[in-house]
């Protein structure tokens, strides 16, 4: 799956300004008119990381979900308990979060 970075065709650690140069240049590149589905992509993308603090929180809760068989292959596995790993409960966190009460 590519990420917003990846479209956009920046590094993680990139500027608000250097986002939207290379946001512009796609754009030129996909216009609306003659590549709808690229620009739709391309907007969602840059919507997702135009600014600092967007950037950071893409990086915290924008993981792919594990799926239902990795989980229950871990959680049934025989032996001594493991504790789960950071990246797992990051998971769960961020999707705790997304949770509406």
């Amino acid at each position: 799956m590519k990420t917003p970075f990846d479209i956009l065709g920046v590094s993680e650690d990139s500027t608000d300004k250097a986002i939207k140069k290379a946001y512009l240049q796609k754009v030129r590149q996909y216009p609306p008119e003659r590549a709808p589905e690229q620009f739709q992509n391309i907007r969602a993308a840059f919507e997702d990381i135009k600014t600092q603090e967007q950037r950071l929180k893409y990086q915290l809760f924008h993981h792919e979900a594990p799926s239902l068989d990795a989980l229950l292959e871990r959680a049934l596995q025989v032996g001594v308990p493991q504790r789960p790993s950071d990246d797992l409960f990051a998971l769960a966190l961020a999707e705790s979060l997304n949770r509406a009460p």
